[in-house]
């Protein structure tokens, strides 16, 4: 690695630490930490809502999907469109106002206690799964570019995103998050120009590659329709996007952040599978797509446009790193800490638990980085745990009035337990399906079911 690769990379590790500190000096309240005062204007939610989603997961799964499989690997970005335009529509009405700081919070005043805890432990579980994910993307890319051991390029990432994640809460996210947005769609932008230029352009890629590499049957329509599914579900019920809903000045906010971030998964979406297809074109013979893809990209761009690379993936993997983390950090110490442990603690105390869970939760996020799963595995089995299952229970919650309490619960708890036989008995390496049936709707179909017929069977004992 050259002297300006290391520097660019030294300057902008330094500058999200310098803004993770400075934004500290604003945090006054456990509502500023975790809500950012509850007065996020437009724009800055909007930026913070892209970066948070455009995470390394994405570059690093669609990288490898479209080197395998073509261009249809792009879905993994592009299925994000459909579900944030809809939702744009639907999550201001349904979340604005509600005066509540997390999504298990919500379950608590439509159905009861024991209900939000369990849907408060299976988030803290699905949402550091995904970090986990981006602990790895980071890692990976690090790795590549220094040469450094894959287990010290995890700590190092892990480190940077949890000291500015705790010094600043939310506050230091979307102020982070506006500037790694702008530098990863430039970034990503400057590196598809100069490899189009250098491989001669895009007549000499679509010549270079199979001729079905350009179709969209390289990922099954059943895959196609359950990440569509899994975003719709990961976007109306996940903190890290919720949060912003709560702390965001208005719905207008609101609904223009869910739109921008789809307008901009369009050209963020394409972008980056047509890097996975040039990939390909630079040697079509990797063994390990997810790793040799982006290794293939590094060593194929000229010198300081190599740590720029860097530079983006690792702005989209701690973008959305560090909302998650924020995330999970509110709800352990509102749902868990204050509700169950402490009832009675101070605003001063649960500021600190906090930022003390903020480090448990990293802390846990790096040890399952370890575990032998693929990057796109660990995303979509993170959703399955928790947006899955959770998804009928909190949208039926707040549109109807007839299901109740104990449906609830064990629409969620049985939920669960499929997942778990799920895995058991089909899990061998990587998510499949059960007679074609993607295990994302096996998950959320027996929520549905299940949350009916209790309800149904239980509406003269405890019917709201």
């Amino acid at each position: 690695m050259k002297w300006i690769d290391s520097l660019s990379i030294v300057l902008f590790l330094v500058t999200i630490l310098w803004i993770g500190l400075k934004a500290s000096k604003r945090i006054f309240s456990n509502d500023d930490y975790l809500l950012a005062g509850r007065k996020v204007k437009k724009w800055p939610l909007a930026f913070s809502f892209a970066a948070t989603d455009l995470g390394g997961s994405g570059i690093i799964g669609t990288l490898a999907l479209t080197y395998s499989v073509g261009f249809s690997g792009g879905f993994w970005t592009l299925c994000a469109v459909p579900a944030l335009v809809v939702l744009a529509f639907i999550v201001p009405r349904l979340f604005s106002g509600l005066n509540v700081t997390t999504i298990p919070e919500i379950f608590e005043k439509r159905y009861d206690k024991k209900t939000r805890v369990l849907v408060a432990i299976l988030h803290l579980i699905g949402t550091t799964m995904i970090i986990a994910a981006q602990n790895i993307v980071a890692s990976i890319a690090i790795s590549t570019l220094t040469g450094i051991s894959f287990s010290l390029a995890l700590i190092i990432a892990t480190g940077v995103f949890i000291i500015y994640t705790t010094a600043g809460g939310l506050l230091a996210v979307i102020w982070t998050d506006m500037l790694m947005f702008f530098l990863l769609i430039a970034g990503v932008l400057v590196t598809l120009i100069t490899l189009v230029y250098e491989i001669g352009g895009i007549e000499q890629i679509v010549n270079a590659t199979p001729e079905n590499f350009w179709g969209f049957n390289g990922i099954s329509m059943m895959t196609v329709s359950a990440w569509v599914v899994m975003n719709i579900f990961l976007y109306s019920t996940t903190q890290p996007y919720i949060q912003r809903v709560f702390a965001s000045r208005d719905k207008s906010s609101v609904k223009f952040a869910y739109c921008f971030t789809g307008v901009t998964y369009i050209v963020y979406g394409i972008m980056v599978t047509l890097l996975g297809i040039i990939s390909y074109v630079l040697n079509p013979n990797i063994l390990n797509s997810e790793y040799g893809s982006i290794e293939t990209i590094f060593q194929n761009i000229p010198m300081g446009l190599s740590s720029l690379l860097l530079v983006i993936i690792l702005s989209a993997t701690m973008s959305t790193c560090s909302s998650y983390l924020n995330g999970c950090a509110s709800i352990f110490t509102i749902d868990i800490y204050k509700r169950i442990l402490n009832p009675g603690a101070n605003g001063r105390t649960c500021l600190r638990v906090a930022k003390i869970s903020t480090l448990g939760i990293a802390f846990l996020s790096l040890v399952i980085s370890y575990l032998p799963v693929g990057i796109v595995d660990i995303v979509v089995y993170g959703n399955i745990v928790y947006s899955a299952i959770i998804f009928f229970p909190l949208i039926m919650g707040l549109t109807t009035k007839w299901v109740n309490a104990t449906g609830a619960f064990y629409s969620i708890l049985i939920g669960v337990i499929t997942v778990f036989i799920y895995t058991v008995f089909f899990f061998d390496g990587q998510i499949k399906q059960l007679y074609f049936i993607h295990p994302i709707f096996i998950a959320s179909i027996t929520s549905l079911v299940v949350l009916m017929i209790v309800s149904y069977l239980t509406r003269d004992k405890n019917f709201i």
